[in-house]
């Protein structure tokens, strides 16, 4: 633990020191360590981006060896402002005014005023001391980024104090501060609800004093072109969306709805822009009254926005063309009628959209963004006599939530939330078309890779990391990466986030593991995610029946069928069985949802028996409040249960901290299943998952004999796919190379081979 300023490792609580426990740090690199919780295990040693032994780390004083003067003096403004603002301590977190926890630069607070790197974490500044909150996977990073004076905990970690504990025990009769902007209605609530019979006190400082002591080199806001979606890619208009959507708030007897999930207003109103890397969302707002049939869009830099000319080449509409309105934003219907009838459908067959209708009738209001104004719209919209309830996100800001009289809040998924998960006809055509031809420009990419690995020539992960774009941009509907690409050879591999650079970047060799996990976005509308494996050279034992156990999990569950109604949490199991045989497990889910042209994790399910994600090793409130204090809470979206035309990866994996790391990634349709043998007798509905991803396996790795019959069957179905589907579209790039690579790997095996 070098460039530590003092290092102080607090052992394991004598009430957790089994035998187990204790004797963990010397069997770190075996193939499984658990730590037994209350009513979980919970694997730390795939933990990943921790030094040797850190999952029994509880708390650290950290610091670089050069403190940083640009956020110390940060901190001392901030507390400078305690006493004219009447508080002793102020909580900051990662996330924005959306819960969004990767934020965009102009908005990353907590980086701002401590230098923290990470995405998961929370902090508390008091008169004396700095103390952070962090997840397992940034609590490296924030050990060597943070100033000498903070007190880092990992988040979940043995022996971790609560934040709302610590704050009780060491700050006594306090008032502390925090923004209810960024802070979600949930947690403000569950802070409010621990400190009830305490003498401190929770005080809203409604203008954030990170952002108004932050008066130095902050990034300026984004202003990106936001593009219309055209109804002929979204497969219904936007306007039909909402009148879907007032129906759903009806059946709830709700009569405002607000929008603050940054995925939603891009799918609900057909819009796309690029305003967080490679997530096609953008900062919005959205207040929408069902008795008075309208609408109202909060944008950055509205006006702008309205006018500016679409940037993307298959769109030739304004913003204001298509939301029908002023450039000022006013509702403005046009007459003109575009299309056959007034439904907003679409016409779907095998060659693609035949015919789209056009709403030129309904409009909605656009205003500036700013977040003030949404509350005030918020609070006048829940004042009248005949609004009932305000439906808000589990998510929603506590300046959103406060808004509302307590009486009237309805607060659970919103409709969009659940809605936009099960796609419509030219939605599954567009996520099956973009997966297809995405599947064969990354074959094109590894049979090139493999060609020249062998061949002798060089090869580095920053190389593949980059390489398999260039493929992706000879399709005409690509437009962005998905996510940066995951690209790890051997001990590299191993990381969850394995993102090489081009200084730290491991050559990829004959010897080892190649892992790549890809994706892209595209506007016809699909998104991809993807991960294979390789190994180009003789791969050890202990790997292949790793390999084979991992493609074993993901058969299994590619051919499982299941009653409707069943969640990811009810599934998740059969996506780890062959793993758990041995000893070993991963510490993510087994599968998320995903996006058309829209997030490449994007909710409302996921399958899973955890709370774990790749964004978080633990759940997000995780050492924040005790169990009883965690009254409200996100809903677990592995309680989702899973409908026909959802999208959902699955992706079984292990990862051996310095030495491998394995998964196997697909994204699948969830399919109706018929003529099960005793169906007709049962009338139950049963669903399945269909696999869109088409990337054939690594037989240097699969030891055939260790597959049961339906397992093979599955394997040799599944190849015989990707040959009918994905060497006619090679053919249409004339790339012979990938051909034969995709002929050599989708040949039927047996037992034996």
């Amino acid at each position: 633990m070098t460039n530590f300023c003092t290092a102080t490792i607090r052992q394991l609580p004598e009430s957790m020191g089994t035998t187990t426990d204790r004797i963990a740090f010397k069997i770190y690199h075996t193939l499984s360590v658990f730590y037994h919780t209350e009513k979980t295990v919970q694997p730390y040693v795939f933990f990943i981006r921790l030094p040797p032994f850190s999952h029994l780390i509880a708390m650290t004083s950290v610091g670089n060896k050069n403190p940083n003067p640009i956020t110390k003096a940060r901190v001392g403004k901030l507390r400078d402002v305690f006493f004219e603002n009447g508080i002793d301590a102020y909580i900051v977190s990662t996330e924005d005014a959306h819960f969004r926890h990767r934020s965009s630069p102009h908005d990353s607070r907590l980086a701002a005023i401590s230098g923290f790197p990470g995405s998961i974490g929370i902090a508390i500044i008091t008169k004396t001391r700095l103390v952070l909150w962090s997840d397992g996977r940034a609590f490296n990073a924030a050990s060597a980024s943070l100033d000498c004076e903070w007190e880092l905990y990992r988040k979940g970690g043995p022996g971790v104090p609560t934040m709302s504990s610590w704050i009780k025990q060491e700050l006594g009769d306090s008032v502390i501060g925090s923004c209810p902007t960024f802070l979600s209605s949930a947690w403000w609530r569950n802070f409010e609800l621990s400190f009830l019979k305490s003498d401190i006190r929770l005080q809203a400082i409604e203008v954030d004093l990170v952002e108004q002591i932050w008066t130095d080199n902050r990034p300026p806001e984004s202003t990106v072109t936001i593009n219309a979606l055209p109804t002929q890619f979204s497969g219904r208009s936007w306007q039909d969306k909402v009148r879907d959507t007032f129906v759903e708030m009806e059946k709830a007897e709700v009569d405002v709805l607000v929008l603050s999930d940054l995925d939603e207003c891009p799918w609900l109103f057909n819009m796309r822009a690029f305003d967080f890397g490679y997530r096609p969302h953008f900062f919005a707002y959205a207040v929408i009254e069902r008795r008075q049939n309208s609408a109202r869009l909060y944008l950055h830099d509205h006006t702008s926005i309205l006018t500016r000319s679409p940037s993307d080449p298959d769109v030739h509409i304004t913003i204001m063309e298509h939301l029908n309105t002023d450039e000022n934003g006013n509702c403005k219907p046009r007459t003109e009628d575009n299309g056959p009838d007034d439904t907003g459908a679409c016409t779907v067959t095998d060659d693609g959209v035949k015919s789209c209708s056009v709403d030129t009738d309904t409009c909605l209001e656009v205003r500036e963004y700013d977040l003030q104004a949404v509350v005030d719209d918020i609070r006048q919209a829940s004042s009248q006599p005949q609004t009932r309830k305000v439906w808000v996100s589990p998510y929603c800001n506590h300046a959103l939530y406060s808004a509302i009289p307590e009486v009237k809040v309805y607060q659970a998924p919103t409709p969009i939330s659940i809605t936009k998960a099960v796609r419509n006809p030219v939605e599954i055509k567009g996520m099956v078309d973009s997966n297809l031809v995405d599947s064969a420009a990354v074959i094109r990419f590894f049979a090139k890779l493999e060609k020249e690995i062998k061949q002798g020539k060089d090869w580095t992960v920053f190389q593949a990391f980059n390489d398999v774009l260039n493929y992706r941009k000879e399709i005409p509907y690509f437009r962005s990466p998905a996510f940066r690409t995951l690209t790890g050879s051997g001990p590299s591999a191993a990381h969850l986030y394995n993102l090489p650079t081009q200084e730290r970047s491991r050559k990829i060799t004959t010897k080892e593991i190649f892992m790549q996990d890809t994706g892209g976005q595209y506007i016809n509308p699909g998104t991809t995610d993807l991960t294979r494996s390789f190994h180009y050279g003789e791969p050890t034992e202990t790997e292949k029946e790793i390999y084979t156990r991992v493609l074993m999990v993901l058969a299994d569950i590619s051919k499982l069928v299941w009653p409707k109604g069943r969640t990811g949490h009810d599934i998740d199991v059969v996506a780890r069985q062959h793993l758990w045989e041995i000893g070993l497990d991963f510490s993510h889910e087994s599968g998320h949802s995903i996006g058309s042209y829209g997030g490449v994790t994007e909710g409302p399910a996921k399958i899973s028996s955890s709370m774990s994600t790749f964004l978080s090793d633990v759940p997000l409130h995780a050492s924040i409040f005790t169990h009883d204090e965690n009254k409200h809470h996100f809903p677990d979206p592995s309680e989702i249960p899973l409908e026909e035309n959802m999208f959902l990866t699955c992706e079984p994996g292990f990862y051996q901290v310095g030495k491998i790391g394995v998964r196997l990634e697909n994204v699948n349709r969830v399919k109706s299943v018929q003529g099960l043998k005793f169906q007709s007798t049962t009338q139950c509905q049963f669903l399945g998952l269909e696999p869109i991803t088409l990337i054939p396996f690594e037989p240097n790795l699969i030891i055939y004999d260790m597959l049961s019959l339906p397992q093979l069957e599955w394997l040799n179905a599944y190849h015989q796919t990707v040959l009918e589907k994905v060497v006619p579209v090679l053919k249409e790039f004339k790339d012979e190379d990938a051909i034969k690579w995709v002929l050599e790997r989708t040949k039927t095996v047996k037992r034996g081979s």
